[in-house]
């Protein structure tokens, strides 16, 4: 069985930057539908099939396949892909040829991957992770469906947003109607699992700078250069809602520094973009805009502090302001080619969940992600053997 290190699945500084190409567009299917524990159940049972039989074999550590390639090796690639059926019964070559090619795209498409037909890294790692292991993260991931679709029959309208797949998705009445990429919170920081409503819109938003945000970051780079604050257009105040301070009479490496606020004002470099999504949680977290664009071409989009970067912004905020004062993409372009902040109240909250799936079927395809947070650990017990609990993220092979 597999030991606790060939389990360590995360990605490396090198698969990092491999990961650079356009990430596919998200699905339409929506994760949680009337079908999703039947077909849960039934990825389960295939996969303890799979178990009965002997499991799948691995390949040895830090194996490198690329197209072209024959050998032992190639054998044990060409039957483990057969096993889980993303290589066809037809596909009975011995050598990495074109078959066995799409083959390992397809496995890498529904781990969360770029789909470039070679095995290194974190493909040949998770290649490698125990039949058992996937059993368990089918389970866990049933579970948490079963806890969270009760919520989700109760309304029409709502938006999921998975932690773990870096996606969001709006339904209505059943049918997935917009999706988004999204960035969510980093390894140390992680989005947690929250169930609320956006209840308003900002357009041109002040970012109030969370206290632990300040210290660690802001007050170094104030330290470092002086005049940061000003490039940023961010302000000093006493307190939330008290009297702004002059930073040149601030002594900065003095004890002092940590009694300040620090508020960021609207523009083109605001860390919440032009829009945030108001909505009201124990954890202060909420959707927003970013100016980092340029991280929605990534994979695996684990960049933020807790809250959640939307790709399409714009057209989440279309959506769910439907049928309220003609609030169209153009209307919200243009208010914000106002450069005047506002603020829009729902008429009718939309509910919001965070939720954390690392299992799923997509179109009868069975998909797994990282447990980028080690919530899936948490949830399973050491097997009998010994093996490691679960999926660990480390950023060594």
């Amino acid at each position: 069985m597999a030991t606790a290190a060939s389990l360590a699945i995360g990605p490396t500084p090198a698969d990092a930057k491999r990961q650079r190409t356009t990430p596919p567009a998200p699905t339409l299917i929506p994760w949680i539908g009337p079908e999703t524990e039947q077909q849960l159940q039934r990825a389960i049972d295939r996969y303890s099939q799979i178990a009965a039989r002997g499991g799948w074999p691995t390949l040895p550590d830090r194996t490198t396949l690329r197209p072209g390639d024959s050998g032992t090796n190639v054998a044990i690639l060409r039957k483990r892909l057969r096993i889980t059926g993303d290589l066809s019964r037809g596909g009975e070559g011995d050598g990495y040829d074109e078959a066995l090619t799409d083959a390992v795209k397809r496995y890498q498409a529904r781990n969360g991957l770029e789909p470039n037909g070679i095995v290194y890294g974190i493909t040949q790692r998770l290649l490698n992770v125990p039949v058992e292991t996937r059993i368990r993260q089918l389970q866990t991931n049933l579970q948490r469906i079963r806890d969270i679709a009760p919520s989700l029959v109760a309304t029409p309208k709502y938006i999921l947003m998975n932690a773990a797949s870096f996606e969001l998705q709006g339904t209505h009445n059943g049918r997935v109607e917009i999706v988004s990429r999204t960035i969510a919170g980093k390894r140390t920081t992680p989005t947690p699992s929250v169930s609320t409503a956006v209840r308003a819109i900002n357009i041109l938003p002040y970012w109030h700078v969370p206290g632990t945000i300040a210290q660690a970051q802001l007050v170094p780079a104030i330290r470092k250069d002086p005049s940061y604050l000003y490039r940023e257009n961010i302000r000093v105040f006493s307190t939330f809602g008290g009297a702004e301070v002059d930073p040149a009479q601030v002594n900065w490496w003095g004890p002092e520094s940590a009694r300040y606020v620090f508020r960021q004002d609207p523009g083109p470099n605001n860390a919440l973009g032009v829009l945030r999504f108001d909505m009201p949680n124990k954890h202060i977290v909420y959707m927003h805009d970013t100016p980092m664009k340029q991280l929605f071409g990534y994979f695996e989009r684990a960049y933020s502090a807790g809250c959640v970067r939307i790709q399409d912004f714009y057209d989440l905020a279309e959506w769910i302001l439907a049928g309220q004062d003609g609030w169209t993409t153009d209307r919200l372009r243009s208010a914000v080619e106002s450069r005047q902040p506002t603020t829009i109240k729902l008429a009718q909250p939309v509910p919001v969940h965070f939720i954390y799936l690392t299992a799923w079927i997509d179109n009868g395809v069975v998909q797994f992600r990282n447990d980028l947070y080690n919530r899936d650990e948490r949830s399973l017990e050491v097997g009998d053997s010994g093996e490691a609990k679960f999926l660990t993220n480390v950023l060594t092979p």
